[in-house]
């Protein structure tokens, strides 16, 4: 439909909401066929008007996350397109469907601008102090001393000195990022084998898993479980093989209120550590 079109549609929905009068007008003229029809018809407007209801409102709101400590204009103009992007991902508005993987990037696009802020903004953009700050709290990180800007830096290197200094949710951000770099080329069907596969491997070691496919990790004092205990921490919790399965499960999971609550957390700190 013609942009001019849906803008129309948009600025009536807006005025049927606040005119009880022109709503009963609007109404009785689309109500013009037999009493069936007006029943459809009415049913119908209901669900355009939800459904563009909810559109306006994640255009018109400022964001889920409350960037207002955001000093930098650019910066926090950003952030916050960012979010109502992520946003339309989750609801399915304006020509988005519901899309938990493009619901993940544009919030692994606010945690990345997040980070950059808080170094360049702490540091008061001084490379060099940038630098000797993520050294500290990740002193193995590969590339930090040639790095010729903070955007030369890694996400991960980044995310990892972050969550030394301030003891974040870092499964949770390194998992967005997965999810990011692994957009294009994600295979629903291999997934679902890998996680039945593992599932089963998991049972037939006779570990417990809990509804959503996470290891029960309620051990007591039974011979039996000091066994399962020493072999999940010996050969499962720190495999490539679990922390994929992990992952998956996550994935799947389609945790939307989590992701929101983590780019609050983020938020939250870097806000107090700069006020």
């Amino acid at each position: 439909m013609d942009e001019k079109l849906k803008s129309t549609i948009d600025k009536i929905v807006q005025l049927s909401k606040q005119n009880t009068e022109f709503d009963a007008e609007l109404r009785k003229r689309l109500n013009t066929t037999s009493s069936a029809k007006s029943v459809y018809d009415e049913e119908r407007i209901e669900r355009i008007e939800k459904y563009l209801g909810l559109d306006f409102y994640v255009d018109t709101k400022t964001s889920n996350v409350d960037y207002s400590f955001i000093k930098l204009p650019d910066v926090r103009a950003l952030l916050i397109s960012d979010n109502r992007e992520m946003m339309r991902f989750r609801y399915g508005t304006r020509y988005h469907e519901i899309d938990f993987a493009e619901f993940c990037r544009y919030a692994h696009f606010q945690i990345e601008m997040l980070l950059n802020y808080y170094y360049d903004i702490a540091n008061k953009s001084d490379l060099d102090s940038i630098k000797e700050q993520i050294k500290y709290y990740n002193p193995t990180a590969v590339g930090v001393e040639k790095a010729k800007s903070l955007g030369a830096i890694s996400y991960s290197t980044k995310l990892w000195a972050f969550n030394k200094e301030y003891r974040i949710d870092y499964n949770l951000y390194e998992n967005l990022r997965k999810v990011r770099n692994e957009l294009s080329h994600r295979s629903v069907s291999e997934d679902k084998i890998s996680i039945d596969s593992y599932q089963k491997y998991l049972k037939e070691q006779g570990l417990p898993l809990n509804k959503k496919g996470n290891v029960s990790l309620n051990w007591k004092d039974k011979e039996a479980d000091k066994e399962l205990k020493e072999l999940y921490n010996s050969q499962i919790k720190d495999s490539e093989d679990f922390k994929h399965y992990k992952y998956l499960i996550w994935y799947y999971g389609t945790p939307f209120d989590d992701i929101v609550n983590g780019l609050n957390e983020i938020a939250s700190v870097i806000r107090t550590v700069l006020q």
